[in-house]
C-alpha cells in the first residue's frame, strides 16, 4: 500500500454519506480513529429531578470542544457529537 501526503486525512462528509445508519457518536469516533484524535466525552452536569432530568456532556476532539444537553445521557452525548461534527465539517482545514 502506497502512502500519500494526505493519507492520514479523511473527509468527514464522505464518512457520513457512506454510513447513513451510524450514530453521531460512531461517526465521530471513526473520524477520530482515522485522524488520531479520539473523542473524549465527559459528563459536565446531571440535574436529575423527578420529571425533568437534564444532562450536559462535553466532547473534545483535538482542539475542538463542544457540549450537548438532553433529557438523557444518551441524548446529551449525541448532541455533543453532532455539534462537533458540524464544526469539523465547517472547518476546511480538517
Amino acid at each position: 500500500m502506497q502512502s500519500t501526503p494526505f493519507s492520514g486525512f479523511c473527509s468527514l462528509g464522505k464518512m457520513i454519506t457512506a454510513k447513513p445508519g451510524k450514530t453521531p457518536i460512531q461517526v465521530l469516533h471513526e473520524y477520530g480513529m482515522k485522524t488520531k484524535n479520539i473523542p473524549v466525552y465527559e459528563c459536565e452536569r446531571s440535574d436529575v429531578q423527578i420529571h425533568v432530568p437534564t444532562f450536559t456532556f462535553r466532547v473534545t476532539v483535538g482542539d475542538i470542544t463542544c457540549t450537548g444537553e438532553g433529557t438523557s445521557k444518551k441524548l446529551a452525548k449525541h448532541r455533543a457529537a453532532e455539534a462537533a461534527i458540524h464544526i469539523l465539517k465547517a472547518n476546511a482545514s480538517i
